[in-house]
């Protein structure tokens, strides 16, 4: 699987009210260095001096920028032009001074980029005759990765390292009173990835699924140095990211034509928002509480550049001129708001007896026996609320009541998985499909409808898939490698899932480049990581979703099948009929026991 393709810009296309903050500052990138390297192969999401999306303080390094040299080369005015652009936020007239003055007037950086593995490297010039010559300089260097236009990344494909489809385009030259000047420059900035990880850093948006029950984040990398990150961060919950999220899958509460004047941090822990408009000035108290849950989630742990402090703790919202006020008397502060992205933690965990019982236990509980559904069953799954279980037998697919009888659905699975309606989900070779609840005792299911998948490779092949506890994204192994989808339209009968463009490969876990290497189950752990099983080894590895990194867990030999619960054990199951248990997600397996012997069972999986 390649790259995903990105929104195609224009040249004299606005940046989005982030980076119309933020732009200059986002340049300084360019040159900027650090102690700390991606790493050299897989997913570019491993960034140990950011630690997550709540940290704000990274080595930065200003270079002083130079002007272009009499009868300076076009290669070395590219050279020139890229290490000046560093300087762009403190001395923007340095860098405008290699390009032709039509092209300053059209060139403004904006938060995509290309970030280099090795590069970007200027090579050599070519040049055309006649009265008029120009030159054209390339870019060469190994891409580890491409920022695209609304901050979310593309990774090059495993099988194809180093390639992708956004390359940037070459930089042209022609001359200028008799000096070469740049007359077109790439649109995207030219990363090295300690520029990258030293002046970036990942932050949550949080918008609410379409029934405004959950919040649900959606990772944007924001440029570190600047003093206008809380006021882009707002005026991006207004104006939302145009990325997988937003195709339906998430909506914000914040009224049309509602504006920022300014974020302020009042006592170091407490940030003032200030909003005007004329909806906003007229919203109901609902309306409010869900804006300001969006602010909280959004602006916590943000902290000015160089700041030491904890960062924002709390918000208050002012609109137009006049401070909000809670409901019930708390006041126009508070710490934290009723909403919340949903962990899906859960105690207990569900699985077969050698005796073909669907039992229920917790670790160190006592089993209970629900039904007799039979055995041979090699994946089951249990609704949320604990009312329905899909298990499969093969690739055939039963349904029912926990504690009824199953009924044959179909066949053709490869996995199956609940969301937070009780609608069911499955793959089936090269298509997704859903069976969605009714709530009838009797008939739990309606007829299975095919799903949409939006930036799905040609004929691809879905092996593996688990929604996540929001019922708004879900987890997908296609084709080998893991990857993220944004479900909208549910309620309709044509149901889309939009991909993400965060691939992961169980390369970028460590394992040796072999074909034959492949994800055989994932499961969510809370809203921001997802656990994946890859055979042969076997390997487990913790991802982020948001794109903070993999974090490898200590796996058990032979084990066949995994499954998470946020802040509970993660529970394999083995080929004997065992099942194990670690509590500390480092890989300290312990045989789950019944009294003083161990657990028989198998397909052990917690609720979802």
């Amino acid at each position: 699987m390649g790259t995903l393709p990105r929104p195609k810009t224009g040249r004299a296309a606005r940046p989005r009210p982030l980076l119309a903050a933020l732009g200059a500052l986002v340049a300084a990138a360019l040159a900027a260095t650090g102690c700390v390297s991606m790493p050299s192969g897989g997913p570019v999401f491993s960034y140990p001096v950011t630690q997550g999306t709540a940290a704000q303080n990274q080595p930065y390094v200003q270079i002083q920028p130079q002007q272009p040299g009499a009868n300076w080369t076009p290669k070395q005015i590219v050279q020139g032009f890229l290490t000046a652009s560093a300087s762009y936020g403190n001395d923007p007239q340095v860098v405008l001074e290699y390009l032709t003055p039509q092209e300053q007037k059209f060139w403004n950086p904006s938060w995509s980029a290309v970030v280099y593995k090795s590069g970007p490297d200027v090579k050599d010039p070519s040049y055309s005759a006649g009265k008029n010559p120009t030159a054209t300089v390339g870019i060469a260097g190994t891409i580890q990765a491409n920022l695209q236009g609304y901050g979310n990344y593309s990774v090059p494909s495993a099988a194809a390292p180093g390639t992708s489809p956004d390359t940037p385009e070459p930089f042209q030259l022609t001359k200028v009173g008799g000096q070469w000047r740049i007359s077109s420059a790439p649109s995207e900035l030219l990363l090295t990835s300690n520029s990258f990880e030293n002046v970036y850093q990942l932050r949550n948006l949080y918008f609410f699924d379409p029934q405004t029950r959950f919040l649900v984040p959606d990772p944007v990398y924001v440029p570190v140095r600047t003093g206008d990150l809380m006021d882009g961060l707002v005026n991006e919950l207004i104006a939302q990211p145009e990325d997988w999220l937003s195709s339906g899958a998430t909506t914000t509460a914040f009224p049309a034509k509602t504006k920022v004047s300014g974020v302020t941090l009042d006592g170091g822990v407490t940030a003032v928002v200030n909003l005007t408009g004329t909806a906003i000035g007229k919203a109901d108290n609902d309306v409010m509480e869900q804006v300001w849950a969006q602010l909280w989630w959004t602006l916590n742990g943000v902290a000015p550049s160089g700041s030491t402090g904890p960062g924002v703790q709390s918000v208050e919202v002012v609109v137009n001129g006049k401070a909000w006020t809670l409901p019930n008397g708390q006041g126009t502060v508070q710490s934290k708001p009723l909403w919340s992205p949903p962990s899906g933690a859960s105690n207990e965990y569900y699985y077969i007896t050698s005796e073909g019982w669907l039992a229920s236990d917790t670790v160190g509980g006592h089993p209970v026996m629900i039904s007799k559904i039979g055995t041979g069953y090699t994946q089951i799954a249990v609704s949320a609320d604990g009312t329905y279980v899909a298990a499969l037998r093969g690739t055939t697919l039963y349904t029912g009541l926990v504690d009824g009888a199953l009924t044959k659905r179909g066949t053709g699975f490869g996995s199956v998985s609940w969301d937070a309606d009780d609608d069911l989900w499955g793959s089936q070779g090269d298509q997704i499909v859903m069976f969605r609840g009714t709530h009838n005792a009797r008939q739990p299911l309606s007829p299975m409808v095919d799903v949409d998948v939006e930036n799905a490779p040609l004929a691809a092949t879905f092996t593996t898939l688990q929604v996540a506890p929001d019922g708004v994204r879900v987890a997908l192994v296609t084709d080998g490698e893991l990857t993220f989808g944004a479900i909208s339209r549910q309620t309709t009968q044509s149901p889309k899932i939009e991909l993400s463009p965060v691939q992961y490969s169980p390369q970028s876990a460590g394992q040796p480049a072999a074909t034959s290497v492949n994800f055989t189950a994932v499961t969510w752990y809370g809203s921001d990581d997802v656990i994946a099983l890859a055979e042969p080894g076997p390997s487990v590895t913790d991802y982020q979703v948001s794109g903070g990194g993999s974090t490898s867990i200590q796996a058990e030999p032979d084990m066949q099948t995994i499954t998470a619960s946020y802040k509970h054990p993660l529970i394999l199951g083995l080929p004997n009929g065992h099942m194990m248990s670690d509590a500390s997600l480092t890989g300290s397996w312990m045989t789950i026991n019944n009294g003083d012997t161990p657990a028989s069972g198998s397909s052990p999986v917690y609720p979802g």
